[in-house]
């Protein structure tokens, strides 16, 4: 109901006394009728009041007392004229100044007949509501039985409401929508499907999300509207409804793929030709150990696979069952994130996967679709590590790289890391040590070095890593230090009698080298 609407209704036989087009768009609330000195106590914002101007002695009344209904957030005022006769020009003057449209009522309509109007309309168009909702469900299910896809679904609701629309994953993957999204509105999307305090909610993009089904936020679907206004309320509820169905659909399909895959724990078959990848994660509560091996993996499937990680995994006594469902939870982000891919249990309890792509694709994909996670993992990590089939290698040795980088990301801090398995270099096999073996080497190597330098400043490992990095070569090292020749070889050689190394030997140059490269990326151990 807005302000023209009480204007043009017959029965009221209302005259607009001032009043622009913009301002007769307003909305009203409500109605109210007051004449006390001070209104402001009965008016609240969205009113259109009605006043008998009985607060009016003098001219100079109209000015404060139309600045405080305007000040209250009136939308208009409408004035009787059964006092004077007529409605004065200082108050027309007035609801001037102050924006309020004024309308005139004749002596013969009270003001309750305008509130019964106002609440007749209200009850009609919530009718109409009711009526135009039923319709649409109808219409819903119709389609839904007659095998219509959430695709044309939603491209018919978005074309009828005139607004764009999108369904979305907690990881970002778009599942269908009317338009591109960028990354960015993506992480933006997620980051308040899984961090709003309650849904639906608005992101910073003036995009409207609400939840598909009830229940944990890291496995849900999202309906995303844009723009927030006008409220996708008549619709949004029904629309999700019917999503839900499809997402239900879609995880009793992955359930029964994953019981199948985990009962008979066949290996997965190898597509010769094709560049594979396989992909192995780890969860793991905070500041724990790697929890428990759960039940075998078709027994947790029994479980909601709904069921939220963080929730399964607050507490470090975790049972191996509820552990399970955990890992069912990740499973579900993961097949969501990458489609395509292939996922069973190992008897640790590890995540397995293999997918058609390379490993520096994959494990981008990881980063971006499943860090989006990161915030709603509150007391949980996932530990992925990522690695290529080599050629004429069986998929089995890439599942195995995978697994060692897996178990080296345990020591990132992010509570989603990412290994990749480089494996074609003696460097790249070395990172996928993990991180507190490694840092224990390159203490036993180097350490009466950094000893040594703490203690005089000698430079010694600085002096080294260009030693290393000039590949052996004493004159540009010392070029590229800015230091006489026998300055190097002086220190490379005080390096040899600490370490116990011989930098003319290929075994020990690689020793010095990896430690070397460790130190460089774990700041911890200087």
């Amino acid at each position: 109901m807005r302000v023209r609407d009480i204007l043009d209704a017959p029965r009221l036989r209302m005259r607009l006394l001032h009043g622009d087009d913009a301002e007769l768009q307003r909305p009203v609330a409500r109605v109210c009728a007051t004449d006390m000195p001070d209104p402001r106590p009965f008016v609240t914002p969205g009113a259109l009041v009605c006043t008998g101007l009985i607060w009016r002695t003098e001219a100079g009344d109209s000015e404060r007392y139309v600045r405080m209904l305007a000040d209250a957030g009136a939308v208009g005022v409408v004035a009787g004229r059964a006092l004077h006769g007529h409605v004065p020009e200082d108050v027309v003057a007035a609801c001037e100044r102050h924006g309020l449209p004024l309308l005139s009522a004749p002596p013969s309509v009270p003001f309750s007949r305008i509130i019964e109007y106002l609440a007749e309309q209200a009850a009609d168009t919530r009718w109409r509501r009711v009526r135009s909702r039923a319709d649409r469900q109808r219409r819903l299910l119709d389609s839904v039985a007659a095998g219509s896809t959430m695709d044309e679904l939603l491209t018919d609701i978005a074309a009828e409401q005139d607004i764009s629309a999108w369904l979305v994953t907690s990881t970002g993957t778009v599942i269908t929508g009317t338009e591109e999204l960028s990354s960015q509105e993506l992480d933006r999307i997620v980051a308040t499907a899984l961090g709003a305090p309650r849904l639906p909610a608005v992101t910073t993009g003036a995009m409207r999300v609400l939840q598909v089904g009830a229940g944990d936020r890291i496995t849900a679907w999202y309906l995303v509207f844009r723009p927030a206004d006008p409220d996708p309320e008549p619709f949004g509820p029904d629309l999700a409804a019917v999503a839900e169905l499809y997402r239900q659909r879609r995880i009793d399909r992955l359930r029964l793929d994953w019981e199948l895959a985990d009962r008979i724990a066949a290996p997965f078959p190898e597509r010769p030709g094709v560049p594979m990848a396989a992909l192995v994660c780890e969860i793991h509560a905070t500041g724990t150990v790697p929890l428990a091996p759960p039940q075998p993996a078709h027994m947790a499937l029994e479980r909601d696979c709904d069921a939220s990680a963080v929730a399964l995994l607050e507490d470090t006594s975790t049972s191996t069952s509820r552990m399970s469902a955990g890992l069912a939870a990740v499973r579900a982000a993961v097949h969501d994130a990458i489609p395509g891919v292939s996922t069973a249990m190992d008897r640790e309890g590890r995540l397995i996967g293999v997918v058609t792509g390379t490993q520096d694709e994959i494990a981008a994909v990881v980063r971006r679709r499943i860090g989006r996670l990161a915030p709603a993992l509150d007391g949980v990590r996932l530990a992925f590590g990522v690695g290529a089939q080599q050629r004429d290698e069986p998929l089995s040795g890439a599942v195995a790289a995978a697994t060692a980088a897996a178990t080296a990301a345990r020591d990132d801090a992010a509570a989603v890391s990412v290994r990749i398995a480089d494996i074609d270099s003696a460097v790249g096999l070395f990172t996928a040590v993990p991180g507190g073996l490694q840092r224990r080497f390159a203490e036993r190597v180097l350490g009466p070095v950094l000893d040594y330098d703490r203690k005089t400043g000698a430079g010694l490992l600085e002096t080294l890593e260009v030693f290393l990095a000039c590949e052996g070569s004493w004159r540009q090292a010392a070029d590229r230090m800015r230091v006489h020749l026998n300055t190097v070889r002086y220190r490379i050689g005080r390096i040899e009698e600490l370490t116990g190394r011989d930098l003319g030997r290929l075994d020990d140059r690689l020793d010095l080298y990896l430690a070397v490269r460790t130190i460089a990326s774990l700041p911890a151990v200087v």
